[in-house]
Formats: C-alpha cells, structure tokens, sequence
C-alpha cells in the first residue's frame, strides 16, 4: 500500500483529483473505464502493486497500456459473455498469489474491475454448488429452507455465525432450530447500509483511498470491494466483527431480509466461491417465493372450498327451520330409492303436518308462527337416527326420509315422534301437534308415488281428528 509520500506525489501529479470519499480494502484494487473502453477513469491507491502503474501514470491512459492488450481482449469478451469475472495472470503484481481474479460489471456509462488475489481454492465448488442447491431446492417450507441456507453459508465460508435479519419479524428474535441460526429484527444500521453483497475482510486493515479523473464518476454502490459505510463497520465493530459478509434476500416477505455472517478473524472469500454463493441466495429466493406461492394457493383453495361448502349449505338448506329444504330432500329421497331398488332394502316415507297452523298465525302472528315451526323441526329431529332425513316439504308440512325401515318400525317411529311432539309445549302456544301419514317402498316406486301414499296416509289423520298416525292403504 502506497505511504504518504506516494499519495502525495500523486496528488502533485493529478493536483486537480483529490482522494474520493468512497475507498477499497486493501486485499485488492479497484478500476473504472468508460464503456468504450477507451481511458482509465478512476484507480485505487494501490494500483502499482497491481499493474505497476501509480493512479497518476494510469488515470486517463488505455486500457491497453495498464492492463496490456490480451488482458483487456479477454475481460472485453468476458464481460460480453455475461461472465462474473475471469483469472489473468498477476504478471508485474506484487503478490504472492500467481494469478489474479478480476470481476467485471458495467455501472452506467462505465466498467468497473474489482481486482483480487486469486487463491488456491481446495473446494469442488459446482460440486458443492449442486450438493446444497439440490437442499436448497428441497425445502418443503420456509424455515427448513432458512436453515439449510444459514447451513450452507457457515459450512462454505467458515464464517463462525451465520444469521438472518429481516424486517418481518421486527423486535423479536426466533430460533429456527439449527444451533447458531437466529432469525433477529433487522438494525436500522444495517437496513441502511445500501446495496447487498457486503464484504469486509478485515476491519483493522487501513483503507484504500480511490483517485479518479475529471468527468463524471461511476456508481460504485455494487462493488463488494469497496469499504461498507460507517454506520454499518460501527455495527459490526461492536458485536466485535473483523470479518463479515452481507447478502440480501430481497423482499420477497415483507420488508428486507440480510443474511450476515460475521467472524473475528480476517476473512478472504474468493470471488467464484462468493459468486457461488450468491447463486445459492437466489435460488433460496425462488424457493421462498414458490414455498409462499403454494402456501397462499392452498388458503386460497381453502377459502374456495369453505365458500363453496357454504352455497351448497344454503341451496339445500331451508333458511327458516334449518333442516333441508325441498329441492335438497327431493334428491335425498331419488338416492335412497335407488339404493332401495337396487338392493331390495326396505324405505320408509313420513309426511307430517302440523296442526291448526292457520289459527296459529293469526292469532299469534307470523313470528311466533316461524318459531313454531322451527321448535317442531328440532324436536323431530332429535328423535331421528343419523341415517334419516327430515326436510321441509313446504309451509307447515315435513318429510322425513327414513332409510332401512320397512312400514310396521316407520308406523312405531312415526308415533313416538306423534306422542313427543304432542308434549313438547311450545310457548306461547301451548301445546302443538301434528298428523303423520306413513308408506312404504314398493317395487316399480317412484318419489312421486310413494310421497303421494304417504300424502293420502296424512290426510286420513287430518279426518280422523288430527294429532294421530295413519299408515298408507292396503290397495294405494
């Protein structure tokens, strides 16, 4: 790193470009070019250590003559590729590593290299990157896929805690049942930090000032190799943090979501492993996306079928007595004809109706006649087994569909039901009754015809003085 001689011989030099506010860690160096690649724009301090050359002697010149011309072929045809960065020899570098990694992106009108020492890197990393994708890619929810993200992150970097923060969860603090994965509020300091990925290799490593050229500058609010802003190292600083790396999960749930890992030793990541995984981050975020996707279609599907289930309620529900209306009964009483005809089961109809309804009503008004009528529905239906159907035939008049009973136990049934009812007081009525009319199913029936039998039956109670049971006629 240049002392402070060469920053001032420097500046003496380029005595119209003084030091810019942002800087770079000192592991590697920073570059930018406009886009057509015609004039070095903006050199980090270090850049001799790099390329031999001082910022001054480079600001302003070609490409060609920092970087030679092979070098600024092959990161041309990389960056145009879509490539994250390539490897070039260190050639004049003054380090110890053999080759370099440089990354390139473009920034508006400009390119920007980040220049770092390439490692020896002992991992099989599109191994490793297919190995914890396939986890990743797994997660059947949300917190599985958390936790395999926070494992993947501290077994890849080595980092000694890897921890999600997020705005979702703000003041409280979750476990999510790995050992070291929290899920924490996120600081406003962190919130605030700008763009993710943050990386810092080593807080007490003294900064690299960025010297540029007239004219506008570049954006550098994406370069992991600048240093992160002040409020955000005081953060670190006071969880003790020499190291840290800083990834964003978007917002895909509500509000930001980082991923920090922080150590207290200096941490180098080479680029292809941070790119590695910054691809791992991505497909968490489909994941998660996908993982919410089916989540929402499953309450929306839910919301449906309760929806739905309560229009069929309503269509096949009589609104006053709440047992089956009409329509509903009718095709209750088709089903079980069926199954009676088809298996030779015996089925028994009870038409009722209750007594003196008319009186009821004008004596009482409609109001209390609707109670009645809804107090009469209940008492039967307490009476009747799981297996029955009681329904409202229309007005005063109820059916009641009992299955597996043939006309001697309908006959028992319809009496015990006559005989309750006829006990139950009904305020402010009094007592309240009715007349039951019983048939049986007889081959060749049809629902008209057996209702129409047990009709008969009903009206030969109404003539016999009401508050009685007559069964269907032998010749009916």
């Amino acid at each position: 790193m240049p002392d402070s001689l060469d920053r001032e011989l420097d500046a003496s030099i380029c005595p119209s470009v003084p030091p810019l506010r942002d800087a770079v860690q000192p592991h590697g160096c920073l570059m930018a070019f406009d886009s057509d690649w015609q004039g070095v724009s903006l050199a980090s301090a270090n850049l001799s250590r790099f390329f031999g050359l001082s910022p001054a002697e480079a600001l302003g010149q070609p490409p060609e003559e920092v970087l030679g011309a092979d070098t600024v072929t092959t990161l041309a045809t990389a960056l145009a590729k879509g490539l994250p960065g390539t490897t070039i020899p260190s050639g004049q570098a003054d380090v110890s590593s053999r080759y370099l990694y440089v990354s390139a992106h473009m920034a508006g009108r400009h390119v920007i290299l980040e220049v770092e020492p390439q490692e020896g890197e002992g991992h099989d990393l599109p191994g490793l990157g297919y190995a914890w994708g396939l986890r990743i890619a797994r997660a059947s929810s949300v917190k599985e896929l958390y936790n395999q993200l926070l494992q993947a992150l501290h077994a890849l970097t080595g980092f000694e805690s890897c921890t999600l923060h997020s705005h979702e969860y703000g003041g409280r603090s979750i476990r999510l049942g790995q050992a070291g994965t929290l899920l924490e509020p996120l600081p406003s300091e962190v919130a605030h930090c700008g763009s993710a990925p943050r990386m810092l290799i080593d807080s007490q490593a003294e900064p690299i000032e960025l010297l540029a050229a007239p004219g506008p500058l570049p954006d550098l609010s994406h370069c992991p190799l600048c240093l992160p802003p002040p409020l955000l190292r005081a953060w670190l600083t006071d969880r003790q943090t020499r190291a840290a790396l800083i990834l964003d999960l978007g917002e895909t749930t509500p509000g930001r979501s980082l991923v920090i890992c922080r150590d207290r030793q200096s941490r180098h990541l080479a680029p292809p492993l941070r790119h590695l995984l910054l691809q791992l981050i991505q497909l968490v975020v489909q994941r998660e996306a996908l993982l919410l996707e089916k989540r929402e279609t499953r309450q929306r599907y839910r919301l449906l079928h309760e929806r739905n289930t309560r229009l069929q309620w309503l269509a096949y529900t009589d609104p006053l007595t709440q047992v089956a209306n009409r329509q509903r009964i009718e095709q209750v009483l088709e089903a079980e004809l069926a199954i009676a005809s088809r298996n030779g089961s015996p089925l028994a109809l009870l038409l009722l109706d209750v007594d003196h309804f008319k009186p009821i009503n004008d004596t009482h008004g409609h109001e209390v006649g609707d109670h009645v009528l809804r107090r009469v529905a209940q008492e039967i239906q307490s009476q009747l087994r799981d297996s029955d159907h009681l329904g409202r035939w229309g007005g005063e008049e109820f059916v009641v569909v009992v299955p597996g009973c043939d006309l001697t136990q309908a006959q028992e049934l319809a009496c015990r039901l006559c005989h309750d009812l006829s006990r139950c007081r009904i305020e402010p009525v009094g007592q309240v009754t009715a007349s039951f009319g019983v048939a049986d199913h007889k081959p060749g029936d049809t629902s008209r015809k057996l209702v129409q039998r047990a009709d008969h039956a009903m009206y030969r109670a109404k003539r016999a003085g009401r508050a009685c049971v007559r069964t269907q006629e032998v010749d009916e």
